[in-house]
């Protein structure tokens, strides 16, 4: 045993604890041969100081020495002199000993804040005091996270509250209890507002202190009370086993926000792209495509309210300020029936609320975009706004371009988002939204583009009772689009715009535990102008033209149940009615036979001044089912079917800003598909890993295509340009992700083939989309070994996308030089891949500071990869073909982005 021997009759401190720091303690003892746990021990126990520390991080050395009247400080660098192990003074009374290299670089701010907020109390408390504290500040990780589990249950019965949710205020996330009403969290430690919420139960409010592993059980107590709209959107560790739909991408906003991107700038979209089923056709291509499907079989919406282009600086930037998101969900294929008009997918973005308490003003600055926000209450607790804008200065960096053509070059964008939100009552929240974007490009004064969005909503939120509540909107908006051609005698500017105003009403009920009800209608009112042409310049000679104005009517009704049948099935199901109407006024023509061969068949045609002219309406199950079979293992499956009454029209790779919306006539019929799929869900270790194989088809019951050398622009009569057909799309989707831990991330694959029929194309037979890319990988490694530092890295590759190239040439007798094509999409241009990396360096720890800052460090294209977004042909010498490729970002792109918070 540690002996000490005192000098004197007792051991008497010089001066007490409030006059002097405890490192100036005097110690007086004899120690012989023990370990220095021992010794720190001793210490503790007859001076007012305490020790934290590791025993296992100690030195294993035994002390022999003596101290005499010798400060508390000298005598620890005695003893750990030598040592890897150091120590500092947190404050009077309390002394760290740790590894040196951990004091100086891991310890988190959580480990701090927490120590400073400490209050001594058990591991395991119920929650009925205002403050709450968990665990013991003596087992405070370094990491300055904890792990907190408990129960909430009824007060009064003691019975399990089976999903009740635990929300923690400033993370802004939470839990629910399971069906024991059990819960589990990671948080980091410190002080944490929590509240408690479950319907018929009071709403429990409590600050808790977060030391260490601990255990929290809470009881609530039953109330009748008209409750206000509470909105949680937390996922529960097994959501991906646990719920009913197959085929869904949550995107978790402050994970995006540590990938790399392009110049610094947080991409939604292009952070999709790193999900199975989701692929893009190359580097500065607009949209995306959803297992196998076209761009605009995509529904994207804001809120309520339709975007008709999710791209800035053509493809490079999305829509999306990620400032001001509130969650994002993208449904591959099995749609929910509250959605529709579209084929592929719905991507649902919801914008966020602005502070209804305090005012938060946030900026980053970045090489070639930078944007701004700000929020805060109108009045205190009932009223809150939130705005924000960003703006692009990119032709600095492209007058320093060693290329001509580059250097003549031009591109700017803007978007601007405002909300403001009022609490009517307890029962009714008015929302009102505005939303503006303008994109500007020009290319080595040769063609340029301009475009731009203008949308404004009306959203209210009604709660009738605990089990019933409503959403009602209304969306105005107008999408615009220019292309200019600056070619002297032949320039032109092409116009052409789209506008629509929307409402929808939808209910949503939950008449008991288990079952859901959501149920509404919903009409659309599209006005096109599909395109008009005119002369640009001086100089140009060309002859206006324009084609009449489209009008088209979408409405719908849909129901869907969400019903837990038992433990094990969950089955979400519904239908929808869709009725879609083209309407006058409008000159139709009419062709012979009734088939739109080519512009020779037109026979008459016929004027409707007003009107329906044509209808097409479309019945839509959709279906989607779990079966758990235990707790980390789950089998979905799904059925939609669903139908499309507008499409953009091109023939390119890729649409343009430009390429014209069509709306559905009597003779472009709307496009209709069965979308199914069948999935395994995994998780293991606790729900760290997760794990998923999805299998789809879909049969595409009515496609077109264009035939050869078709004329798409301001064409009166568009239709004889289109070949009606079939199409499919069939695939696998393989993901594994580890969600936490100093090293997270995730790996997913896809193979995938998007194939269409045509009558008079390939002559008959099946070939590649332009959108087929059968092979499709991405990683993403973050390294975190603290909160405030993330390192990076992610990396794709997919296979070349089809294209139809020439395979040779002949020659005419007057020496002209013929291409002899292959069939359509039988070739493929080079394999895509590309590395990126990227550094954050968090907030500061300072918790009083008003202003923090942090930075994020990215390269794009590491390795500077030249791929190819497309391959055309030119003349070569001696008269044959010579293949071009284009690629559009052909070097490695750095940036680095400072962001300001202002508290």
């Amino acid at each position: 045993m540690f002996r000490w021997v005192a000098f004197g009759c007792s051991l008497l401190l010089s001066i007490s604890l409030s006059a002097q720091a405890a490192l100036d303690l005097r110690i007086n003892a004899t120690i012989k041969d023990q370990p220095i746990a021992s010794v720190l021990e001793a210490i503790e126990g007859r001076h007012p100081v305490r020790f934290f520390f590791k025993a296992d991080e100690l030195p294993a050395r035994k002390i022999n020495t003596t101290f005499t009247d010798t400060r508390l400080e000298d005598a620890l660098k005695e003893m750990l002199s030598g040592t890897p192990v150091s120590f500092f003074l947190y404050r009077d009374g309390a002394v760290i000993i740790a590894p040196e290299w951990m004091i100086n670089e891991v310890f988190s701010a959580n480990y701090y804040k927490a120590l400073e907020e400490s209050i001594s109390g058990p591991e395991t408390q119920e929650a009925e005091q205002k403050e709450i504290t968990i665990g013991d500040i003596a087992q405070l990780r370094p990491s300055g996270k904890a792990t907190v589990q408990g129960t909430v249950v009824d007060a009064e019965s003691g019975e399990p509250i089976i999903g009740a949710t635990i929300l923690w205020t400033e993370l802004g996330s939470g839990t629910a209890t399971d069906a024991d009403g059990s819960f589990s969290a990671e948080l980091p430690t410190g002080k944490l507002e929590m509240k408690v919420q479950y319907v018929g139960y009071q709403e429990m409010v409590r600050q808790v202190t977060v030391l260490s592993d601990g255990e929290l059980n809470i009881k609530l107590n039953t109330e009748a009370v008209n409750l206000q709209e509470i909105l949680v959107r937390a996922d529960a560790p097994d959501d991906n086993v646990e719920s009913a739909q197959i085929g869904v991408a949550r995107l978790d906003v402050q994970e995006i926000k540590k990938l790399p991107a392009l110049l610094g700038e947080v991409d939604v979209v292009n952070s999709l792209l790193l999900y199975p089923g989701v692929s893009t056709v190359g580097e500065g291509a607009s949209g995306f495509n959803v297992r196998g499907g076209e761009v605009d079989q995509n529904l994207i919406l804001q809120d309520d309210g339709f975007i008709f282009n999710v791209s800035h600086a053509l493809g490079f930037f999305s829509t999306f300020n990620a400032d001001l998101i509130s969650s994002v969900e993208l449904y591959k294929g099995n749609i929910p029936a509250q959605f529709g008009g579209r084929l592929s997918s719905v991507l649902d973005v919801e914008m966020r609320d602005g502070d209804y308490e305090d005012f938060h003003l946030k900026g980053s600055i970045g090489a070639i975009s930078s944007k701004i926000s700000l929020e805060g209450p109108v009045i205190k607790g009932t009223s809150s706004f939130i705005g924000g804008f960003r703006s692009s200065y990119t032709d600095w960096i492209l007058k320093r371009i060693d290329v001509p053509e580059v250097q003549k070059s031009s591109a700017f964008f803007y978007d601007a988002n405002f909300r403001y939100s009022h609490r009517l009552n307890d029962k009714n929240t008015l929302t009102l939204a505005a939303y503006s974007a303008q994109d500007e490009f020009t290319y080595n004064e040769d063609f340029g583009f301009e475009y731009g969005t203008q949308m404004g909503q009306f959203i209210l939120r009604s709660i009738f009772n605990d089990n019933f509540y409503s959403r009602f909107s209304f969306t105005a908006s107008k999408y615009t689009s220019s292309q200019f051609d600056f070619g002297g005698l032949n320039a032109s500017r092409l116009d052409n715009d789209l506008s629509y105003f929307k409402f929808k009403e939808q209910l949503t009920l939950t008449p008991r535990e288990g079952l859901k009800l959501d149920a509404g209608i919903s009409s659309v009112l599209y006005q096109v102008d599909p395109g008009s042409r005119s002369p640009y310049g001086a100089e140009s000679q060309l002859v206006a033209s324009s084609l009449e104005d489209e009008k088209g009517l979408e409405s719908a009704a849909f129901a869907n149940a969400e019903w837990e049948v038992s433990p094990a099935l969950l089955v979400s199901a519904g239908l929808r009615f869709s009725l879609y109407q083209f309407l006058g006024p409008q000159t139709v023509f009419e062709y012979q036979n009734g088939i739109p061969t080519n512009a020779a068949a037109i026979i008459d045609s016929t004027r409707y001044d007003g009107g329906t002219i044509a209808s097409y309406s479309s019945l839509e199950p959709r279906v989607s089912m779990r079966y758990r079979i235990n707790s980390s293992l789950s089998v979905k499956a799904g059925y939609s079917r669903t139908s499309q009454f507008i499409n953009q029209i091109f023939n390119s790779a890729s649409p343009t800003p430009t390429s014209q919306w069509q709306l559905s006539t009597n003779y472009i019929q709307p496009n209709r598909s069965h979308n199914m799929s069948f999935g395994v869900f995994k998780n293991f270790n606790d729900n760290i890993w997760e794990t998923s194989a999805e299998v789809f088809y879909r049969a595409i019951d009515q496609l077109y295509d264009y035939k050869d050398f078709a004329q798409l622009t301001v064409n009166e009569h568009l239709e004889t340009e289109l070949r009606n057909g079939v199409g499919r799309a069939y695939g696998l989707e393989l993901s594994v992700k580890k969600k936490e831990g100093t090293v997270n991330g995730w790996i997913s694959y896809t193979y995938s083939r998007s194939e269409r029929q045509i009558e008079g194309i390939n002559k008959g037979d099946w070939y590649p989309s332009n959108f087929d890319i059968p092979h499709d990988l991405s990683l993403v490694v973050n390294y975190q070994p603290n909160q405030r530092n993330t390192l990076t890295f992610n990396f794709n590759f997919s296979k070349g996308r089809p294209a139809t190239f020439p395979l040779g040439n002949y020659e005419t007798l007057r020496g002209s030089v013929i291409p002899i094509y292959s069939e359509r999409n039988q070739i493929r241009i080079p394999d895509y891949h590309r590395l990126d990396v990227a550094y954050t360096l968090g907030k500061g720890y300072n918790k009083t500071k008003k202003i923090k800052t942090s930075w994020t460090i990215s390269v794009y294209n590491v390795y500077g990869r030249k791929n190819a977004f497309s391959v055309f042909f030119t003349q070569g010498p001696f008269q044959g073909v010579q293949a071009n490729k284009l690629s559009i970002l052909g070097s490695a792109f750095p940036s680095v982005t400072l962001n300001i918070e202002l508290l």
